[in-house]
């Protein structure tokens, strides 16, 4: 069974401050393409990964210092933040 992905508006924002970067670094398409991936993962397999903190999980980038921060209600994921690891915040 698939669930359904939906990208709270912060998660977009953040997404756009991501491809901003790497579009820099051109590495663009090869971060967009990992997002993907990660995305496709998230639709199959959700519960894979522990509960973090306050019901939030957490999925990493394979190659990148990015993590998917998403809570699953129903057969939804909503993706709630698209964080650089490396940042303190």
């Amino acid at each position: 069974m698939d669930y359904k992905v939906d990208i709270s508006k912060e998660a977009q924002i953040e997404l756009g401050f991501a491809d901003c970067f790497f579009r820099t670094k051109n590495l663009e398409r090869e971060f967009l393409k990992g997002f993907g991936k990660q995305l496709q993962f998230l639709k199959t397999t959700p519960q894979s990964f522990q509960i973090k903190y306050q019901s939030i999980r957490i999925l990493q980038f394979e190659k990148f210092n990015y993590a998917i921060h998403y809570v699953i209600k129903n057969n939804n994921v909503l993706i709630l933040r698209i964080l650089n690891q490396r940042k303190s915040f």
